[in-house]
């Protein structure tokens, strides 16, 4: 009869272990939640990359960008937003314009340029710069 009751006993504690729901490991939270929890350890350049893919894109409209074009001028555009954020003295923040712009002129041909220079003239003092003046406000 112990016998019998220690059995039930150990089926009920096993099934009942087995019933409860398994927690495993939790998910990893996305990057806008952990900013919005203010625990990233470092700020993120999410905004930054997204301007630059918005620069690319309005490049590629204006200029009529071949494919390769696009995706160097997208990679190099990325490259001087991060380096825009990260300068500390107004000679890191030319240094990051001056390699753009040589990037630029490795890639665009002439007419492409002239355009550049015209656009970035028309755009300067607005919302949406080309030439990154907002981030060195910042």
């Amino acid at each position: 009869m112990l016998m019998k009751h220690m059995c039930l006993i150990g089926i009920f504690l096993l099934m009942g272990g087995l019933g409860a729901p398994a927690t495993g490991r939790p998910r990893p939270l996305k990057t806008a939640v952990t900013e919005a929890r203010n625990e990233t350890a470092a700020p993120s350049l999410s905004r930054h990359m997204r301007d630059a893919q918005r620069i690319t894109c309005f490049l590629d409209d204006a200029l009529l960008l071949s494919t390769a074009q696009r995706h160097t001028v997208e990679r190099h555009t990325a490259a001087e937003r991060r380096a825009l954020v990260l300068a500390v003295t107004d000679a890191d923040f030319a240094r990051a314009q001056a390699q753009y712009l040589s990037a630029l002129h490795k890639v665009l041909a002439l007419s492409q340029l002239n355009a550049y220079a015209a656009l970035c003239q028309r755009l300067a003092g607005t919302t949406l710069p080309l030439d990154g003046t907002e981030l060195a406000v910042h």
